[in-house]
């Protein structure tokens, strides 16, 4: 099968003008509309198009799960969590990169982004290690690494994403990521270990057992996070977007009424934080459902589907190919446009002509996608994490860079091993 020409010509100059610094969203729809007006079709057509994929009940999910984060943040719950694991594992070999890793953990059950953890815990643990001896380079490389486990545990926004786009249980997709959010912390746990030993970073004494249940107890409030969200949804409760409207208002009600934390003016701070960033995010999502649409009209995905299916035999030779496409277009683009734009072509190819279940495949995309958070050019962690240490984009690359492979590491385990992925669901009956 044969995609139209004109197609791939518009496909391939909205790639390369995005690599050329070409504000993504327009890009794919100034493509979008020079491929209606050339073949002719309606500009009312265009307009229904964008309209048509924000017009979902479950996309309300996407700024309410922003909301309930920056919510979390702002409420001052990082200290708290970092003062908890710090009592908890500060004891192991690799002192506060364990607490580094621990505090992205607990805290990717709330934010489900890799930049809130960035931004929410990076500067506390980067001046916490450094002033205790910690090598920079090695702080900024657990720091980085560790918010890997943001979008992989549930709360995730690539993860519903992905879910909307793909038609896939988000449900699920958040259920699957459990066990690879713990799989992840475990192989960098293992790093640092070794690091730990091998360089003699200090140890932190045992401060005994009433200091960890008293930093627990601080910390106890936003720990229930992703167990109602995650119960909730798991038990049938609520919807993706009933589950992030109540973290919305359980993320209100720690601000206001437990920690007392968030003044008026600091809400409506967040409120207009929340409201330009999902502005921004929605009419991405809305411009690459338009991109998505011209591909599709244009055949790309069917042509996409039988090149695969003529060359491609092997189920792991295509998740290899997969894996490698990820990795590459992660470090390009912003990590938003191959989800939005990929999952509808590859999820039917993955399910249909392998066999591979959908929310395993969910899964190992979003958090191939996300690795490449931590490369250059686009890694826009990179430049959060510049702004927290006044280094380098290329020095913070050089520091993350040797903690990619206990991440690429778990991204094969769970690829080339699915029930990683998907025991959880399939025991909750997704």
């Amino acid at each position: 099968m044969t995609a139209d020409p004109f197609t791939m010509v518009m496909i391939a100059v909205s790639v390369v003008v995005i690599i050329l610094g070409f504000p993504i969203a327009y890009a794919m729809l100034l493509c979008s509309l020079i491929y209606i007006l050339v073949n002719g079709l309606p500009i009312s057509l265009m307009v229904h198009e964008l309209a048509l994929s924000l017009n979902s009940f479950t996309m309300i999910s996407v700024p309410l799960f922003m909301f309930a984060g920056k919510l979390m943040t702002a409420s001052g719950i990082s200290d708290r969590i970092f003062d908890f694991t710090n009592n908890l594992v500060g004891r192991i070999p690799g002192g506060l990169g364990h607490v580094n890793v621990a505090s992205s953990l607990v805290f990717a059950g709330m934010s489900g982004s890799t930049l809130a953890d960035v931004a929410g815990l990076g500067e506390i643990e980067y001046k916490a290690m450094t002033r205790k001896g910690y090598d920079a380079d090695f702080t900024i490389g657990v720091t980085l690494s560790s918010a890997a486990i943001g979008p992989i545990l549930p709360p995730s926004l690539p993860m519903v994403l992905y879910g909307v786009t793909a038609g896939v249980s988000i449900s699920g997709l958040f259920l699957g990521g459990i066990l690879p959010g713990f799989l992840i912390a475990a192989s960098l746990m293992v790093y640092v270990f070794f690091i730990g030993l091998r360089r003699g970073y200090r140890v932190d004494v045992w401060a005994g057992w009433r200091a960890l249940g008293i930093s627990l107890l601080r910390a106890a409030p936003p720990l229930f996070t992703p167990f109602i969200i995650v119960g909730g949804m798991a038990f049938g409760w609520f919807s993706p977007t009933e589950a992030a409207t109540v973290a919305v208002l359980y993320g209100l009600f720690i601000a206001t009424v437990v920690y007392r934390s968030l003044s008026f003016p600091d809400f409506l701070a967040v409120l207009r934080d929340v409201t330009l960033s999902a502005a921004r995010l929605l009419f991405v999502i809305a411009t690459a459902f338009l991109f998505g649409w011209v591909a599709t009209f244009g055949e790309v995905p069917q042509m996409l589907a039988a090149l695969i299916e003529a060359h491609i035999e092997s189920v792991a030779l295509f998740l290899l190919i997969c894996i490698i496409v990820n990795l590459i277009l992660g470090a390009i683009l912003e990590n938003a446009i191959p989800l939005l734009v990929l999952a509808p072509m590859l999820a039917p190819i993955a399910e249909q002509q392998y066999g591979l279940d959908p929310v395993h495949f969910g899964v190992v995309m979003v958090f191939n996608i996300m690795i490449g958070q931590f490369t250059p050019p686009i890694g826009l962690s990179l430049f959060v994490m510049r702004d927290i240490t006044g280094f380098s984009v290329t020095r913070v690359f050089r520091a993350v860079l040797p903690f990619l492979a206990p991440l690429i590491i778990s991204l094969f385990l769970m690829a080339y091993f699915p029930w990683i992925v998907t025991a959880i669901p399939r025991a909750a009956g997704f």
